[in-house]
């Protein structure tokens, strides 16, 4: 059945409750062309599922996207559609259009970025394997980073002293 919402705006403050619109996009279908579709079947109620102690592992194949092209994908069944071609095609553009350097840069901007929010808020030990992510990057890859290598080393610098003064500071 519908889901139904509270109007915020009702002047009355009337607990009135009108359906939610169900939008459904027609254009694409997984049923294949020709196909009748199926009659629907009243809903079951189905339990929750339990949750899992730890993920399934998952093999490299399931991880990866399809190819961008397949020869032996068939006309009625194309692995991605046009536009999805289209928009890896122009992300792959990007991609290449970025020096290496900068996408370095980029990443160990984003470990600077979390290594800060998770001494502030989060658990002390990611914010310790952020660092030393960072330590990492900036000791094996530093000297190819150009300009960018100082500021990076500064800013490790000072997450490190941060993270020795809350590792040393008693428990709350």
């Amino acid at each position: 059945m519908d889901e139904e919402q509270r109007d915020p705006n009702d002047p009355n403050g009337e607990d009135r409750a009108r359906p939610k619109p169900r939008v459904v996009d027609k254009r694409f279908s997984a049923r294949p062309e020709g196909a009748a579709p199926a009659e629907k079947a009243p809903p079951k109620a189905v339990p929750a599922p339990e949750p899992e102690a730890t993920p399934a592992p998952t093999t490299p194949e399931a991880t990866q996207p399809p190819p961008a092209s397949d020869p032996s994908a068939t006309p009625e069944r194309p692995v991605w559609t046009p536009e999805q071609e289209a928009e890896a095609r122009r992300m792959a553009e990007e991609i290449a259009a970025v020096h290496a350097r900068d996408w370095v840069v980029s990443s160990a901007m984003n470990l600077v970025n979390v290594a800060g929010v998770k001494l502030e808020t989060g658990p002390l030990e990611e914010a310790g394997l952020t660092i030393d992510a960072l330590a990492a990057l900036i000791k094996e890859v530093g000297p190819r980073l150009g300009d960018a290598e100082g500021p990076l080393r500064g800013v490790l610098s000072q997450l490190q002293l941060a993270y020795a003064q809350l590792a040393a500071a008693p428990p709350k």
